[in-house]
């Protein structure tokens, strides 16, 4: 490790520890506030170079892991739960979403990534909201976590085809590309079968993977061995890792579901170490100069308006999911901050080369808006919910005036 790359992962560690007691302070999510300190730190010490190797490793490490746990993240048994009509109309809301956006950027001739922004569907800050507010098992809360569930699942599966089409176009090419697309989920089913073929036969391999005090870890040793596994086979394939690590979650998601143990151990490796350290070089890639352009800036308030206004447009649709009409407008705002979605296409788009710097910068500071201006601005509503569901199912008090009853009189 260089001089420079200690000093740079010294800055980085110390971004992971403030931000959080930061967000708090100010009532904001991590995420934003790490990606708005790399920026600070980029920008006020140009010297401090975040593009070393081993730097570079970790925040690769961190994309992964984040795309894997969004993969684990799928309630299976929720979606089995609702049943076919409600996954029907939840996943035709979130396609409504992803046609809207489509349809805007044909309507303003933009390239078609500009549509795939828009479009992003996420659960990670979704599920911290709803948590945060005691809706998570609410009737309201269930359906947003369905259609942002099955559109996060379209819009990775959107990219995927997009960075196909980008790199080999519409040719022969294509039709390999697809072929070892097509493999790899030939992949993620064999590897769904093994699986659930230890859990239903090995118990005692099933206890050591999700015992409490497992010295050797042997857990999160497997999930993060399936998501390498998935990750390598990507590479060696030329496929975006993008789906293969969020395919592999699933699959962790999917065989073991109801058991969360190891669940709650990656996140808390993830969102201890890894996911800093990836939001805050991403916002170290971002400079002052490209974001403050004139062109930058309409481009972050076109994306912004247009998250919203998509979701607006696709207000019938989630109406149609069984969502009440009074619900609508902040079910549309809690929808518009896909943050780590976005971020995660915006990767994609400068590794295609499909962004240059100052759009990337736009469209990275569109999902630092939207994740902040949204949230917050449903989340009045949201408490409102919240405590009128905590008043009506509580029991109801006897009446004071009841006439008490003597022991002979209970007895006869």
């Amino acid at each position: 490790m260089s001089q420079n790359d200690a000093l740079a992962l010294l800055a980085l560690t110390l971004g992971a520890f403030l931000m959080p007691l930061l967000a708090e302070r100010i009532g904001w999510f991590s995420a934003p506030c790490e990606m708005i300190y790399g920026m600070v730190v980029a920008n006020m010490l140009p010297g401090l170079r975040f593009n070393g190797a081993f730097i570079g490793t970790l925040s690769e490490f961190g994309f992964l892991l984040l795309l894997f746990l969004a993969g684990m993240e799928i309630d299976f048994d929720l979606l089995r739960h609702e049943g076919p009509r409600s996954l029907l109309t939840a996943a035709l809301a979130a396609l409504g979403i992803q046609a809207g956006a489509l349809g805007l950027a044909l309507l303003l001739h933009l390239p078609v990534i500009y549509a795939l922004l828009v479009g992003a569907l996420s659960v990670t800050l979704l599920m911290a909201i709803l948590h945060e507010v005691g809706l998570l098992r609410h009737p309201l809360g269930q359906r947003l976590l369905i259609v942002g569930g099955l559109g996060e699942f379209i819009s990775i599966v959107g990219v995927t085809a997009y960075d196909l089409i980008y790199r080999y176009g519409l040719d022969w090419s294509l039709a390999v590309a697809a072929a070892k697309l097509l493999a790899l989920l030939i992949l993620g089913y064999i590897g769904l079968r093994g699986l659930m073929a230890v859990a239903d036969t090995r118990s005692r391999i099933l206890r050591r993977l999700f015992a409490l005090r497992d010295t050797s870890e042997l857990g999160v040793r497997a999930a993060l061995a399936l998501m390498l596994c998935f990750a390598a086979a990507a590479l060696i394939l030329r496929v975006e890792a993008i789906l293969a690590t969020f395919i592999a979650g699933a699959i962790c998601s999917f065989a073991f579901r109801g058991r969360n143990l190891v669940t709650e151990k990656l996140t808390t490796m993830g969102q201890g170490f890894f996911l800093p350290i990836f939001f805050i070089t991403v916002g170290t890639q971002v400079r002052f100069m490209d974001l403050l352009s004139p062109a930058a800036l309409a481009l972050l308030i076109a994306l912004t308006i247009g998250l919203f206004g998509v979701r607006l447009a696709a207000m019938p649709l989630l109406r149609l999911a069984g969502i009440h009409w009074r619900q609508l407008v902040p079910a549309a705002l809690m929808l518009s901050a896909p943050l780590s979605l976005m971020v995660a296409i915006a990767q994609v788009g400068v590794r295609l080369g499909a962004l240059n710097n100052a759009t990337a910068a736009a469209a990275l500071g569109a999902s630092i808006v939207s994740a902040t201006l949204f949230p917050l601005l449903a989340r009045p509503f949201l408490i409102t919910q919240a405590r009128a569901d905590a008043v009506t199912t509580q029991p109801l008090p006897l009446p004071l005036d009841l006439p008490m009853l003597e022991p002979d009189e209970v007895s006869a």
